[in-house]
């Protein structure tokens, strides 16, 4: 029982830091992907709320795609957008989003 316990610690314990570590993920996604249009990641996130994002990045995050592909400024991040690598990145950006929305009461240490 002993062995189940620790067992079960071990693994909740690794799980919350893979959650983390998608947070700082999409932050760093973000700021090498994003940061060129769109300024400071943090002040652009807290521009919506949580239901907002999750409409944005559902469906694999096409909402978010068709924005860019309809914005004759974003013409350049569209080999990105319609790529592989965008649907990779979308869990994270989701999580950043997500934790840092104008509804959550979050607030990161830094930027």
């Amino acid at each position: 029982m002993n062995k189940n316990i620790v067992f079960l610690l071990c693994y909740l314990s690794i799980s919350s830091l893979e959650l983390s570590a998608s947070v700082y993920k999409g932050h760093g996604l973000f700021k090498n992907m994003c940061l060129e249009c769109h300024g400071k990641a943090l002040e652009f996130v807290i521009n919506k709320n949580t239901k907002q994002w999750s409409d944005l990045l559902k469906d694999n995050g096409t909402p978010l795609l068709l924005i860019h592909a309809k914005n004759t400024n974003a013409l350049k991040s569209l080999e990105y957008f319609r790529g592989d690598r965008y649907s990779k990145h979308v869990p994270h950006y989701r999580d950043f989003f997500m934790e840092y929305a104008s509804d959550t009461g979050n607030i990161p240490a830094c930027d």
